[in-house]
């Protein structure tokens, strides 16, 4: 669109159209039904010709952003009708409060991607068999009650009751979950029972708490750590490792990038102490 166009007292559909980023076809389509009218109108060699005003330019790109965040045409239509400031604040205000919803619920759908993005390179990144010592960095949680595993070896009960919590936001179960012992001895006691269950939440009014932590790594279904408590066990003793809190178990690869689930992923990192130096690893940032 040119200066030239814009110093025009009425601009013709097409360079309205060209000038607002919108189709010629939906100017017409919002004439018809009453939303948004030309300033005149014309007939020239038998064809229906639409003018518009420059200053009519903030009125439309208002239309298209209340009609891209859901505001239904006939709402828009009744405010053009008959427009008062009072009314367009109520319309506005509405709708504001309902972006600022839909942009909470987006920040929060992105950290579960960034998240199990996270998770995933971590996976990748591993040797599944390595047992390592390194400084991690606090996680925020969310855990859940104690589990009850009285009478019954089964570990989905006490997951499935984990899941159907009134967790509060409602997205929490949606970042991968966990399990956790409050020791050591707790986790080689009951490697397959965890005492809580817990998700990776960065909201979560719980955390893993910052420093040295030993980590390995297994694979095999929810619930199956194979021989990798006693691996982990025998690795301390012999590096000079005192285990001195919890221990957290998260599956870095899940039904959700593993088809067998004899493959899934898990990562066991138990807090601990030197009393001799240890090489560590890199830092890592996962649980």
């Amino acid at each position: 669109m040119s200066n030239e166009s814009l110093n025009k007292d009425f601009l013709t559909i097409t360079e309205f159209a060209g000038f607002v980023g919108m189709a010629v076809s939906t100017l017409r389509y919002y004439s018809k039904k009453g939303i948004f009218l030309p300033s005149k109108r014309g007939i020239k060699f038998e064809n229906d010709y639409r003018y518009y005003s420059p200053v009519q330019i903030t009125t439309v790109k208002m239309i298209r952003v209340l009609t891209e965040i859901g505001v239904p045409l006939k709402e828009i239509k009744e405010l053009a009708e008959s427009r008062t400031p009072e009314k367009l604040i109520k319309l506005l205000s509405k709708n504001k409060d309902k972006v600022a919803d839909e942009i909470r619920f987006l920040q929060d759908v992105l950290s579960v991607i960034s998240i199990f993005v996270d998770s995933l390179n971590e996976g990748m990144s591993v040797t599944e068999t390595e047992i390592s010592v390194s400084e991690m960095s606090e996680k925020r949680l969310m855990l859940g009650g104690e589990n009850d595993f009285t009478g019954s070896t089964e570990f989905y009960g006490e997951f499935l009751r984990f899941c159907n919590e009134p967790h509060n936001p409602k997205i929490n179960t949606s970042y991968p979950i966990g399990g956790y012992w409050s020791s050591m001895a707790a986790f080689l006691d009951e490697p397959s029972r965890p005492m809580r269950f817990f998700s990776i939440d960065p909201k979560g009014s719980d955390k893993k708490v910052a420093g040295l932590y030993l980590n390995g790594y297994t694979r095999g279904y929810y619930g199956h750590t194979n021989d990798l408590p006693e691996r982990m066990a025998v690795f301390a003793k012999k590096n000079g490792l005192t285990f001195t809190g919890a221990v957290y178990n998260t599956y870095l690869f899940d039904e959700l990038s593993i088809v067998d689930p004899e493959q899934y992923l898990l990562q066991v990192s138990a807090s601990v102490s030197e009393t001799r130096r240890v090489p560590s690893r890199r830092p890592r940032s996962r649980l």
